[in-house]
């Protein structure tokens, strides 16, 4: 299906998805939503929805083709847990940070290119520090654990890779996000909950 595929499919698609996360930033619920459908719709006609491998295994990854491919559907899953967390709604951002980490996975051992490879690594970190956040959000006996778990792990790849960056990056987009809801490990914390663990 892959061979059919427009090759600026791809690009346009990275290419809103990003705006859409630009939107986020800037508090644009309603242009970061038409921008994220429009790219999923978009995405799903030309790939179909993302397939799982191993349909049994809770800890399957999604499947790509290319790596454009896996950039295009990464970022999207991304921004659109992103999304849900500046909509309040950190269970659905779960979803959306897990398929983004899940994507990236796979990439960052086996890309055919070394650059390829670290993209994926910082991508699959970013996933891991924004999934980190979003359980830190959930009321749940086990997401102080779930979360601080996640966000060290994320946090040591960070450092080996060496993406500081990507860690400055993260906290200052993270500060925009909205208060932590009531009863959640995050609560009464200054955004975002990763400041916590440096």
């Amino acid at each position: 299906m892959t061979a059919d595929i427009p090759p600026d499919v791809y690009i346009h698609a990275l290419n809103r998805v990003r705006e859409a996360f630009q939107a986020c930033l800037q508090q644009d619920e309603h242009l970061a939503q038409e921008l994220l459908m429009y790219t999923r719709n978009e995405l799903k006609r030309f790939t179909g929805d993302l397939p799982i491998v191993g349909h049994d295994s809770s800890d399957a990854p999604f499947l790509t083709g290319t790596f454009a491919e896996a950039r295009a559907w990464g970022w999207l899953e991304f921004v659109s847990g992103a999304y849900q967390l500046w909509r309040e709604r950190p269970g659905a951002a779960l979803v959306h940070f897990k398929r983004a980490w899940r994507i990236w996975r796979p990439w960052n051992t086996s890309a055919p290119q070394e650059a390829e490879q670290l993209e994926a690594r910082r991508e699959k970190v970013r996933a891991g520090l924004w999934l980190g956040e979003a359980w830190a959000r959930v009321m749940s006996d086990r997401a102080p654990q779930a979360s601080k778990a996640i966000q060290r792990a994320a946090l040591t790849e960070l450092y080996r890779i060496q993406a500081q960056d990507l860690l400055q990056e993260t906290l200052t987009q993270q500060v925009t996000l909205p208060p932590a809801p009531p009863g959640s490990p995050a609560y009464h914390q200054p955004a975002p909950y990763m400041r916590r663990l440096l």
